[in-house]
């Protein structure tokens, strides 16, 4: 870099001298810069600008991707500005302001980022959706949190039928929100209805294909063409409504509204809800949660692979604390990301590990316990980390992977009574590092929700 700024700089400085034969040679000789600043920062432009000792001609060397350029001002002048153009958004670029042709006028080696447009922000950001308010009913709002910034934009739209206990994920950039309850006053409803929000376009589809049952605390994951769900309830009162092996299967693209598919299982699958669960290398994991007949807590752990219609042969770790209604995420870097060689993980925190049949539930015990499994190597163990610095029920994780951090948002305190408090845990050190406040808290309090980003 040193070498081809200094052979920019020996062709325009001589291409200079001999354009200009009448310049005081003495101010070229000695001016200096005095300042120097980048204004006007867009997604793909900007404007530096820079005040030298002296007038004298300045010149500019900018270095990034796609843009590797040296601009000059040939009029003598102390003030300087170069409006670069064509930038790409979200990316890093050097400049070297210079006042003259003499070493002694080169400015600070220094450095500006364009700003993100909405479908980087889109993509990094955490998108907080559903849950139960303070007013013990459904959240319609969604928010969504920039962790690069810690912003957070609040109520961008809402859910059109808002719902508890929904099946959220993402899925090829969008949001959907599946089944759940319907709560009308003191009355609660089964819902089969699917809905998908589209952030890059800030429109709702409301015309997808129903699910082929009723469906609420089933555990969702997204795959490549497929969304998956397996295990809820089907009522409000999982001793009468739970679907045991029955697995659903949702093919957004496929037909006008999208295709649904039921499969029965070749395994057992855990007649549970509630169920801690993310997809990692073409399987859905799914641990803890409360048992159909009786709502006791559970804590053991399976892997169901949508390929071979089946749960893995493997013995899966149980987590060390039996509960249902735990905060989890998976950890799956890719090359792309800024630390892509971290092991992927799951993690869980948080939950219940009181026995309850209903849904919502009528009493918590909560737990402050966080673990983690390491995937794709032997260990096949979840490890204790940090506790919560208090116990929660049903909050939402998820991961930044630009941040490198977990983040834990909202969740019950204590029954029926949701905080707005989000704390994060450094992912270099998962095991040793403490959970710790963020000094922004969610725009509303909220637990039973999902939070989820786009970028997986």
């Amino acid at each position: 870099m040193k070498y081809k700024i200094t052979f920019f700089f020996f062709i325009f400085f001589t291409l200079w001298n001999c354009a200009n034969p009448l310049t005081d040679g003495g101010k070229a000789n000695t001016a200096k810069i005095e300042w120097q600043l980048v204004t006007n920062i867009s997604t793909n432009s900007a404007v530096v600008s820079w005040k030298c000792s002296g007038k004298v001609p300045g010149f500019l060397v900018t270095t990034g991707p796609n843009y590797n350029n040296v601009d000059t001002s040939f009029l003598d002048s102390e003030l300087h500005a170069v409006s670069l153009s064509n930038l790409i958004t979200d990316s890093d670029y050097s400049y070297i302001p210079s006042c003259g042709i003499k070493e002694i006028g080169l400015g600070i080696p220094s450095t500006f980022k364009t700003l993100s447009d909405n479908a980087v922000i889109f993509r990094r950001s955490i998108w907080i959706v559903g849950g139960i308010g303070s007013d013990k009913n459904a959240v319609s709002e969604i928010d969504y949190y920039d962790p690069v910034e810690n912003i957070w934009h609040p109520a961008v739209t809402n859910v059109p039928t808002p719902r508890l206990n929904a099946q959220v994920v993402s899925f090829k950039n969008k949001i959907y929100v599946i089944g759940g309850i319907i709560k009308n006053g003191a009355f609660y409803t089964m819902s089969r209805i699917v809905e998908a929000y589209d952030p890059l376009t800030n429109t709702w589809n409301k015309s997808l294909a129903d699910m082929p049952s009723t469906l609420q605390g089933g555990v969702a994951g997204a795959f490549d063409e497929e969304i998956v769900i397996l295990g809820g309830t089907t009522t409000t009162d999982m001793t009468t409504g739970t679907i045991f092996n029955t697995v659903y299967k949702f093919y957004p693209n496929i037909g006008n509204s999208g295709t649904w598919v039921s499969l029965l299982s070749s395994t057992n699958i855990f007649p549970r809800i509630d169920m801690a669960g993310c997809t990692y290398n073409g399987s859905l994991i799914f641990t803890g949660g409360r048992f159909y007949s009786d709502g006791l807590a559970y804590a053991t752990t399976d892997a169901y692979a949508p390929s071979l219609n089946s749960t893995s042969g493997k013995i899966e770790a149980s987590i060390s604390l039996a509960r249902h209604g735990s905060g989890y995420a998976c950890y799956r870097p890719i090359s792309t990301d800024p630390y892509p060689t971290d092991t992927p993980a799951i993690f869980v925190v948080g939950g219940s590990t009181g026995t309850n049949i209903s849904q919502p539930v009528t009493a918590v015990t909560n737990s402050n316990r966080f673990e983690y499994s390491f995937l794709g190597n032997a260990s096949n163990a979840f490890v204790t980390g940090s506790n919560t610095p208090i116990a929660l029920y049903y909050p939402a994780m998820e991961v930044s992977y630009e941040k490198r951090k977990l983040y834990l948002f909202g969740g019950a305190s204590e029954f029926n009574l949701p905080v707005d408090q989000v704390y994060s845990l450094d992912l270099a050190n998962a095991g040793g590092n403490p959970w710790v406040p963020e000094s922004v808290n969610m725009p509303r309090s909220r637990f039973g929700h999902k939070a989820v980003i786009l970028s997986r």
